[in-house]
């Protein structure tokens, strides 16, 4: 049985401990078309908070010829590949992906190269690739490993919660009209991912409501595995622990940060049987 490879994303996030065993196929964000990071330039995630404060940041999927040179060196070392990515209807990072693996596979038809569409992001995805290590692990095929996450898919949920309406106005997501009333109003924004896009999922008058009705979400069902997402407020992301208890915890990565600001925070579930 060949060894095999798993990739992922730059829109999905796995705890600390499983990075050096998942390889992330960098995505990419700029202020300014003159200075792209992500990949050789990053910021610090305050500096880029500092940023986005006062600017729009701009994101972009893979670079294709970078998917397959890391495809390419995995197979002449022998490795097959499984690659989880975020949602298509996210990204078009699934669908670059694919067509760089559809070319590999032609050159090199002795490889095997799975690709799948989480049909999530940040660490709801990462449950995936964590569940698809475990499986690697204890030698289970890549043909298997497969099969059994593509079933997970439907296991996965995410939701956040939204502090202030800035950023999503800022990025055309939310009219201002709408962020101004939402914020006089002291509303807080639950957003979840349904068939593979976000939607708005509640809105809670005040934080410690929405945080009460993401504790309930959890209490809904039997979890398999249940993690808590830093993005930019410590404080936030304590009183989020205080309602929910998670098994681990992973920082939202700066392509999706740029979409809803450092005042959010949110919770991924993999849930034991069936969305409850």
């Amino acid at each position: 049985m060949r060894e095999f490879t798993i990739f992922t994303d730059g829109d999905v996030d796995v705890p600390k401990q499983y990075q050096k065993d998942i390889r992330l196929l960098p995505q990419y964000y700029y202020f300014d078309e003159n200075t792209i990071y992500g990949h050789e330039q990053v910021l610090t995630r305050e500096e880029f908070f500092r940023r986005l404060s006062g600017q729009r940041a701009y994101t972009s999927g893979v670079n294709p010829f970078l998917v397959h040179e890391r495809f390419e060196a995995a197979i002449h070392a022998g490795s097959d590949i499984l690659c989880i990515t975020v949602s298509s209807g996210l990204s078009g990072s699934y669908n670059t992906i694919r067509m760089e693996a559809e070319q590999l596979k032609e050159i090199y038809p002795e490889c095997r190269i799975e690709i799948i569409d989480s049909l999530s992001a940040t660490l709801g995805s990462g449950f995936l690739c964590m569940d698809a290590l475990r499986m690697k692990q204890q030698g289970i095929s890549l043909s298997e490993t497969a099969a059994q996450i593509r079933k997970r898919v439907s296991l996965i949920d995410i939701y956040f919660v939204v502090d202030d309406f800035k950023y999503l106005v800022q990025g055309g997501r939310v009219s201002p009209a709408v962020g101004k009333i939402g914020d006089m109003l002291n509303i807080k924004l639950i957003l979840t991912m349904r068939e593979g896009r976000i939607e708005p999922y509640k809105k809670s008058r005040g934080l410690n409501a929405a945080f009460r009705d993401i504790q309930n979400i959890v209490n809904r069902g039997e979890t398999s595995q249940l993690g808590t997402i830093y993005v930019g407020n410590p404080e936030m992301f304590h009183k989020l622990q205080s309602y929910v208890t998670g098994q681990c915890e992973a920082e939202l990565n700066l392509i999706v940060s740029s979409h809803v600001g450092p005042n959010t925070t949110g919770i991924a579930i993999e849930w034991a049987k069936e969305k409850p």
